[in-house]
């Protein structure tokens, strides 16, 4: 048996330069996914806002960012001496980007402002409960890259050689009470003597993330973001009365989108066209919590995530880009009652961007392309009988019913592409 909340968040009324990828889990510019999401000392634009948001201070211009992806995920988990159950589905997800100055005075014009949307193709919200704790899932892969996400952010380029910005991204939360109870010959037909009632209340819970960037000489930036954790919710009490019968269940559903994170990037050059971008990130996954919004029998562990990527400008027109990223898995040995999937995960990205100005001086287009690959290690678990809950307490003997039990083994790859367009639609302004 399943539990699932359907969210849906609908965005209206947006000013006609003020969209952006909104960088869920895989919904990353083509640029940056690229450069494996190494780009928080690198100059910024519309598509690497939640990157790191000082970035945004390096817009000259007006720019709309439009983005499309597809991916694949095959997730294999298999039980000792049992077959091989392979999960696969294919993602895929659309974004929108925009990031200008303002016009005014001097002070003003230091001013950018950006928004941002991601919508998946498949659902705009889901959050899925299983009702048992043993169900194996991932972290990672199931219910991430399943939102639909929103940020704003503005910079302030404080001086030349310091940029400043912060803004939220939104993540919904829904307030669910429920209320059914029974009235005898209320209709004809004892079903229709149940009475729902229903009251749906859709709110939106804000995520803050701030960052600072500094170019203390023309071939060095360096950079710093803080993120706070994204978390949806849906919450609400559920009573059902029979006669004298009342039941009370409260509805409490936990999830965890994003760990906050600390994350620290250096970009380098260009040196005879070649930039380099390095990043290091801190997350905190022991915050994680159970889709029930419990604590873990053994938390996550906090990771550190290197990310390294370069740029080289090809021709005045093209630059081919690369990234490499090592993500240490924050599972922790799953023996006892849970079965959390993930093991460490290799990232290898590589695109190209072409800034048709260049080219053709009355077409304000640039287009970036991606590829990308995400290979995890294989998982192996051997179960700890003596930490496995019993499924039947009466009996004399231990029953073990968990669902990982003896143990078991589980990998995952993930395959994505995708491209964006980058629309100047406006003067460029004088630094």
């Amino acid at each position: 048996m399943r539990r699932t909340a359907w969210f849906g968040l609908v965005l209206a009324a947006v000013p006609r330069v003020a969209s952006a990828t909104s960088g869920t889990a895989f919904g990353e510019s083509a640029r940056v996914a690229a450069q494996g999401n190494a780009v928080v000392g690198a100059p910024g634009d519309a598509g690497s806002i939640r990157e790191n948001p000082a970035g945004l201070a390096d817009v000259t211009e007006p720019q709309v960012m439009l983005g499309a992806s597809v991916g694949h995920v095959a997730i294999d988990f298999t039980r000792h001496g049992e077959a091989d159950a392979p999960r696969q589905r294919w993602l895929g997800g659309y974004g929108l980007a925009a990031a200008t100055p303002l016009p005014g005075p001097d002070w003003l014009r230091r001013l950018r402002v950006g928004l941002a949307l991601y919508l998946p193709a498949e659902h705009v919200l889901r959050v899925s409960v299983d009702a048992r704790t043993d169900q194996p899932q991932s972290p990672i892969y199931d219910g991430r890259p399943d939102r639909m996400s929103a940020l704003g952010a503005l910079a302030y380029e404080v001086v030349p050689a310091l940029r400043i910005g912060a803004g939220v991204v939104m993540a919904p939360t829904l307030a669910t009470p429920t209320e059914v109870t029974y009235v005898a010959e209320r209709a004809d037909g004892v079903e229709r003597d149940v009475v729902v009632r229903l009251d749906r209340d859709l709110e939106m819970d804000v995520s803050p993330f701030a960052g600072i960037r500094a170019q203390p000489l023309p071939e060095l930036g360096i950079g710093l973001v803080a993120r706070a954790a994204s978390i949806s919710r849906a919450g609400g009490g559920q009573r059902t009365v029979a006669g004298g019968i009342l039941a009370d269940d409260p509805i409490d559903y936990h999830q965890f989108w994003d760990p906050s994170e600390v994350v620290l990037g250096v970009s380098a050059g260009s040196f005879s066209g070649t930039t380099l971008t390095a990043d290091l990130g801190y997350a905190r996954w022991s915050s994680f919590r159970s889709g029930l919004n419990r604590s873990l029998d053994v938390p996550f562990e906090d990771t550190l995530n290197p990310r390294v990527g370069v740029a080289h400008l090809l021709r005045p027109w093209l630059t081919v880009r690369g990234g490499y990223a090592f993500e240490p898995t924050p599972v922790p040995e799953q023996v006892g009652d849970e079965n959390y999937l993930g093991a460490d995960t290799h990232m290898l990205a590589l695109g190209a961007g072409s800034d048709l100005r260049k080219l053709w001086r009355r077409v304000p287009i640039g287009v970036d392309v991606f590829t990308r690959v995400r290979f995890g290690g294989s998982q192996q678990v051997d179960k700890d009988p003596n930490r496995l809950s019993d499924a039947t307490p009466e009996l004399p003997e231990k029953q073990i019913d968990n669902l990982g039990h003896p143990g078991f083994r589980s990998s995952a790859f993930f395959w994505q592409a995708g491209l964006s367009l980058t629309l100047y639609v406006g003067r460029e302004r004088p630094r």
